[in-house]
């Protein structure tokens, strides 16, 4: 069952094309293809499979059509916003489409209550807004449009930065990121980069369209 996105914003469902490797769903990806894996919203800790990746598959012209389609367009429709007390020199461009900016500060303030140990992972950021295309692609990066945001960097990791296993070819999970901080930001409807193969554990990204209750996986972590 797929989630009923197409149905909603206005935008044709391009009938799937046989997709014959990962690669080629990234960069050539439809709206279905976008919505096909569901988002893990309980779970948290568990290597991802090889190439589960729900949020990583991006249909661009949806982003385009929602948050505009260059940099000027998305600087139109964005704001900034102050971060954490000791960031208090440094605002954040964040979009203000579906009032995400309003969204991120509930987040940071919600970051700001966590107990002192948990400050680390989030207190600084690397940026939100940067019209890009991700390394070594030709694909629009979602910080493009002010609605993704790279926290703690020192205590980060990301897949890329990483060998694949020799015996298996994999990539080996890591992270050190806790739940407590993912679970408040996918609370405002941001997804996190630390639930995908190719992982990313400083980033998260508005996709509330993932998080709808029919396109995600709530099926809770083993104990």
């Amino acid at each position: 069952q797929r989630c009923p996105l197409g149905n909603r914003v206005g935008l044709y469902l391009v009938s799937g094309l046989m997709k014959a490797t990962h690669d080629t769903v990234l960069n050539g990806p439809d709206l279905q293809d976008m919505m096909a894996q569901r988002y893990p919203l309980h779970r948290f800790g568990e290597p991802p499979p090889v190439n589960f990746e729900p949020g990583r598959v991006r249909y661009e012209p949806f982003f385009f059509k929602m948050y505009g389609a260059t940099a000027k367009e998305v600087w139109a429709r964005s704001t900034y916003i102050r971060w954490t007390p000791s960031q208090k020199k440094r605002r954040l461009r964040v979009s203000t489409v579906h009032d995400i900016h309003l969204k991120l500060k509930r987040i940071a303030d919600a970051l700001n209550r966590l107990p002192k140990r948990f400050h680390r992972y989030f207190e600084t950021s690397a940026g939100t807004f940067n019209w890009r295309h991700v390394k070594r692609t030709q694909r629009q990066s979602m910080h493009s449009f002010a609605i993704a945001i790279d926290l703690g960097v020192k205590h980060a990791h990301y897949w890329d930065w990483t060998k694949p296993d020799k015996e298996t070819g994999r990539y080996v999970y890591r992270n050190r990121f806790p739940k407590e901080v993912v679970d408040i930001f996918e609370a405002e409807g941001f997804v996190w980069g630390g639930k995908w193969y190719h992982f990313d554990t400083m980033h998260f990204e508005y996709r509330p369209e993932l998080l709808q209750p029919e396109c995600v996986d709530t099926t809770p972590s083993p104990p």
